[in-house]
């Protein structure tokens, strides 16, 4: 009897679940918890397999158990509570069948302890992994020979030894491991992506074999000495930002790439960027000491930021009327000694930090939108912004914020505005039909916007 109501609970409560989260599920997706979400130590949720469900998202708690089994779940993401007192300690997988799982991420996580990770090998399927900001153990890393992509960032590495087994991982994320040995990246071939920023690196002599490399992000190190690099001749896209005196002399050989990031480097001089015909893309903002004058040889470059150079001058940039955005913010520029109705494609311009008084020159570009006060100039009409521009605005690094904090402070200070004048329009009814609390109240709403308008128009 007693087996039999359990049995009729059980069903009840399978049925219960499948109601709550059947409306839930749209377009393949379930989210199951919240940052608020409560022990559990099993969760079993045959009502999953009812559901075409694609991508699951978990919030997981202490020493959990999952068992629970899905033939279309591709991606599963763990996700930790919002309290900081939960961690991953044992949270075991053994019990997950899914079959087709291609995606797994634990979120969050601090002390994911290898209970979760030893039995991976079992997703066949599975070719993204993404183990970042957890203390982690690779032992069992080198039994998943799908994955293509790993991800361990802020991870406290060592030793890497146990992924060059991984013969077809393509996509590498190793950043803000300050203790990592990378001797052993040598030995995997196949990467195209790799990330080894903010790791205290003083060498990179080990990546110099990685020769189908396309993409290669070193920012935030102590690399004074790149020379390994210039062996990678498919490179598209190099971050080399925040490293200080750093000598790009091997870039010259490195003609293929389309995007170059060198951003606070310390550099005075770029004549090895001169070979670089193909770049389309050039961050060279807070180098204080620079010499632009080999720029005028990249006519390709569509976007080209020189915020902070203390540039007089920007005459050299002529020639480059393919730009589409040029950022030559917070220079020592007076006159814009430029034509810029040759630069037909232009659709961004930033000016603002400068000493420029004259803006004659911009009379023949049809300007969507200025700003009075900073001298921001949108060309572009109201239009729809590229796929190519929404990568570059995702993938910029902190050290270009200021270019957009200016910008956002006008559009803040546009909204207050907006806001205080349906507040003075409607204060005066409002108050009269209002208790002498509430009218002190709104009146102090008030004036906090007018503080706050004051406050972002300095």
């Amino acid at each position: 009897m007693i087996e039999q109501n359990q049995n009729i609970i059980n069903q009840e409560y399978q049925d219960q679940m499948t109601y709550k989260y059947e409306r839930k599920i749209q377009d393949g997706n379930l989210v199951i918890g919240n940052q608020f979400y409560r022990d559990l130590e099993v969760i079993n949720m045959r009502f999953l397999e009812k559901f075409n469900i694609q991508t699951l998202m978990l919030y997981i708690t202490n020493s959990m158990s999952l068992k629970f089994k899905s033939e279309t779940i591709k991606e599963l993401t763990l996700k930790l509570p919002f309290q900081k007192a939960y961690k991953f300690q044992n949270l075991i997988v053994d019990d997950l069948e899914l079959e087709n799982l291609e995606v797994l991420l634990f979120q969050d996580g601090n002390q994911l302890i290898n209970d979760c990770l030893y039995n991976l090998a079992k997703f066949k399927k599975l070719h993204t992994l993404d183990i970042s900001c957890n203390n982690v153990d690779l032992t069992h890393i080198h039994n998943v020979l799908s994955l293509t992509k790993l991800s361990m960032r802020l991870c406290r590495l060592k030793n890497i030894d146990q992924i060059t087994s991984l013969i077809n991982l393509e996509n590498l994320d190793l950043s803000a491991n300050e203790d990592i040995d990378i001797n052993a990246l040598c030995k995997v071939k196949s990467l195209i992506k790799l990330n080894i920023s903010e790791c205290n690196l003083q060498q990179i002599d080990q990546i110099g074999s990685l020769t189908n490399l396309e993409v290669l992000d070193v920012s935030l190190n102590e690399l004074l000495k790149i020379d390994s690099i210039s062996q990678l001749v498919n490179l598209k896209e190099l971050i080399i930002t925040q490293n200080t005196n750093i000598d790009i002399a091997p870039l010259q050989y490195l003609v293929g790439l389309i995007k170059l990031d060198l951003n606070s480097c310390g550099l005075r001089q770029l004549s090895a960027l001169k070979s670089l015909t193909n770049l389309q893309i050039l961050f060279l903002s807070f180098n204080d000491s620079i010499d632009i004058t080999e720029l005028q040889y990249l006519k390709n470059l569509t976007h080209l930021y020189l915020n902070k150079c203390n540039l007089a001058s920007i005459y050299v940039l002529s020639p480059l009327t393919d730009l589409k955005k040029l950022i030559i913010g917070y220079n020592k520029i007076v006159h814009l000694n430029i034509n810029f109705s040759r630069f037909t494609q232009l659709e961004t311009l930033r000016v603002e930090g400068n000493l420029i008084n004259d803006f004659t020159p911009l009379k023949n570009l049809d300007i969507f939108h200025e700003s009075d006060q900073q001298r921001c100039f949108d060309l572009s009409k109201q239009r729809t912004p590229s796929q190519e521009e929404l990568h570059v605005a995702s993938q910029m690094k902190l050290v270009e914020s200021p270019n957009f904090q200016l910008i956002e402070i006008q559009n803040i200070r546009k909204t207050l505005k907006n806001i205080f004048n349906e507040f003075q329009n409607k204060i005066n009814a409002v108050s009269n039909k209002a208790n002498s609390n509430n009218a002190k109240f709104i009146s102090s709403v008030v004036r906090l916007f007018q503080q706050l308008d004051q406050y972002v128009s300095q």
